[in-house]
């Protein structure tokens, strides 16, 4: 896939493969993130023979995940509907059962008011699991890798996209962090994009991954 920002050099993004924008000039990174966004019309996504994809289907924009770590909020109903959907048919049964001794008690304690009142099941599992309030452990999102890492499989498992973007990542991993996280993407079919705004090249020169820069006087280069 090319991700082609106006004016610009395109970007080869490739399925298992961490590619890295490092953008220098302020007005060319807020233009290129509100792009990301779908707040503007400067970025299309091209495939391999070059014609335009749905970036909204194919793209997921996370954005600075370490300001906004419930961003991984966001995607519990679509993860509640996933893990309903994988439950084996003696799960489900089990837990139709012991959902309808609850509301069957919740009925009993209906009886001892002097009004119409009656409470139905209605077996739908996904509202129970809403209900639950499914959390991530704290031990595996209070730090900056766990969070990327944690976003990341949780796409690989909603399988909702073909492109993860993140932002400012540079800012709170180290290149070896970098790297790991490198390797965690390699064996998957998603594609990851991280867009650095930073003059800082050698922090980045240290990384093994495909770099593309556009600098502040608005020159593409690329190692």
């Amino acid at each position: 896939m090319k991700l082609q920002y106006h004016g610009h050099d395109a970007i080869e993004l490739s399925g298992g493969k961490v590619t890295i924008l490092q953008i220098e000039n302020p007005g060319v990174n807020t233009d290129f993130i509100q792009g990301m966004q779908g707040r503007n019309d400067s970025i299309r996504l091209l495939d391999d023979d070059y014609q335009e994809l749905n970036m909204s289907r194919c793209v997921k924009w996370e954005g600075d995940l370490i300001l906004n770590p419930e961003k991984l909020g966001s995607y519990q109903t679509a993860l509640d509907k996933r893990i309903v959907q994988e439950l084996s048919v003696t799960q489900r049964e089990a837990m139709n059962e012991l959902a309808r001794q609850v509301f069957s008690e919740i009925q009993e304690s209906l009886f001892e008011f002097d009004l119409p009142l009656e409470v139905r099941y209605d077996e739908n599992l996904q509202r129970l699991y809403k209900y639950s309030r499914i959390q991530y452990l704290p031990q595996a999102i209070n730090k900056p890798y766990g969070i990327m890492e944690t976003d990341f499989k949780l796409h690989l498992e909603l399988n909702d996209c073909q492109v993860l973007g993140y932002c400012n990542v540079a800012n709170y991993l180290l290149p070896e962090q970098i790297q790991e996280f490198a390797t965690l993407v390699q064996d998957t079919n998603v594609a990851v994009l991280l867009v650095e705004f930073s003059e800082k090249r050698e922090t980045l020169q240290q990384l093994k991954q495909e770099i593309y820069r556009i600098d502040r006087d608005f020159d593409d280069w690329h190692n």
